[in-house]
């Protein structure tokens, strides 16, 4: 998947298992060269004529302007559309490298299916919240609260059912990918397209929902991150005040909303903090226009560094940002707008390190007063240097290289 949420943990853990004495083949859309390129890899493109460079870009433009339902089901028909070009162009390249093994961001099902064509084994990576389907937690689409008992795994149920709804445009067109080459494929089962060898996820225990149905192959590693490989973004750090920073980052996909980045200027003025405003590639600096208060504006942010000066994050609650601030002890306060956002969102109120104000009731109010409530509120503080605490001790990155080396 080209997008920094995919591409910047996918490859560093392509750069550690190369560190590992492992020939490194990365391959995807042609709009993911360059990050991989800029990690040192080797790259092999994939569905060139259905996703010409740049084309990449035209789709997150789009998405980076819905919310909800609509930014899940413009997901499900970009899935749709390049699951079979990814089918017919990776056992290509498995065959012309030599490849004896494939390690897959979950969201590519088009890679994983040629790798089982080819009988390649296959170890999954959630890049992501977890695509799993289990009626012990809710699916990452909402966000449901945790909750035990008879009625709440009935919900979950429901959900997992609705989504898989949700889901059909894109279930058919693999269901006939697997009836086409006579592939073995349950689909009664939500979670039999994924790899039994090895399932790793970025999202380390401690900040997951308690689950008992997930299978011995699944592993809760912990992000991705060595703090390198990414393109350098300049920033003007001769600007900064010295006050107590707030990070805003809406990510680079869901930030093509202007209104947002103006509503939390403006619940963030006069509170003593100098704002950082990052935002993506779908917006202008002079789009978005001045903002209120103390701010910097800039399209891409050194968002490690900027995290480890912060005190607080206004996040999308996309899963890398929000385990970037986890990772720096940095609580948060999440806007989820669509896709797995609100899952992750209810786990960051789940582990007390942030707040969570929908998207759709986001107002200058409700912001100022969740932002207040962060930073006034030690235990928010406390709850996140908690998870920094687990996230070093597990040491996603090097977990990550020895499940996916003992499994091979």
């Amino acid at each position: 998947m080209a997008a920094a949420g995919h591409l910047n943990p996918m490859t560093t853990l392509a750069r550690k298992m190369r560190e590992r004495g492992y020939e490194i083949v990365f391959a995807g859309i042609p709009d993911a060269e360059p990050a991989v390129r800029e990690a040192g890899l080797e790259f092999y493109p994939l569905a060139e004529r259905e996703f010409p460079r740049g084309s990449m870009r035209e789709q997150l433009r789009q998405l980076s302007r819905l919310s909800g339902l609509a930014g899940l089901r413009f997901t499900v028909q970009f899935g749709c559309r390049i699951f079979e070009a990814e089918a017919r162009d990776t056992p290509e390249v498995i065959r012309r490298t030599g490849a004896q093994a494939a390690v897959v961001d979950q969201i590519c099902a088009g890679f994983s299916v040629a790798a089982k064509r080819l009988g390649v084994p296959l170890i999954h990576i959630a890049n992501a919240l977890p695509i799993n389907l289990y009626g012990s937690v809710p699916p990452g689409i909402v966000g449901w609260p945790y909750r035990t008992g008879y009625f709440a795994r009935l919900r979950n149920r429901a959900g997992n059912a609705a989504f898989r709804r949700l889901l059909g445009p894109y279930l058919t067109v693999v269901a006939d990918y697997y009836r086409r080459y006579d592939l073995p494929f349950d689909f009664r089962d939500a979670n039999g397209g994924l790899s039994k060898l090895a399932q790793i996820s970025q999202v380390p225990a401690a900040f997951d929902f308690p689950n008992p149905e997930l299978p011995p192959w699944f592993h809760h590693a912990g992000p991705f991150h060595d703090g390198q490989g990414r393109a350098a973004a300049e920033f003007p750090w001769d600007r900064l005040t010295g006050e107590p920073i707030i990070y805003v980052s809406m990510g680079t996909v869901q930030n093509g909303f202007e209104h947002v980045f103006r509503t939390i200027a403006q619940g963030c003025a006069g509170l003593g903090r100098q704002l950082v405003v990052s935002i993506g590639g779908n917006l202008t600096v002079e789009g978005v226009g001045p903002l209120a208060g103390n701010c910097i504006v800039v399209g891409h942010a050194p968002q490690l560094e900027l995290l480890r000066r912060a005190t607080l994050c206004i996040t999308h609650a996309g899963l890398n940002t929000a385990l970037e601030s986890l990772a720096a002890g940095v609580p948060m306060v999440a806007i989820p707008v669509t896709n797995d956002q609100p899952g992750v969102a209810a786990r960051v109120a789940y582990t007390g390190t942030g707040t969570v104000v929908p998207y759709r009731r986001l107002s200058e109010d409700r912001l100022r007063r969740a932002v207040r409530r962060v930073l006034d509120d030690g235990r928010y503080r406390e709850n996140a240097r908690r998870l920094q605490a687990a996230i070093q001790t597990a040491n996603g990155l090097e977990r990550a290289a020895d499940i996916i080396e003992g499994t091979l």
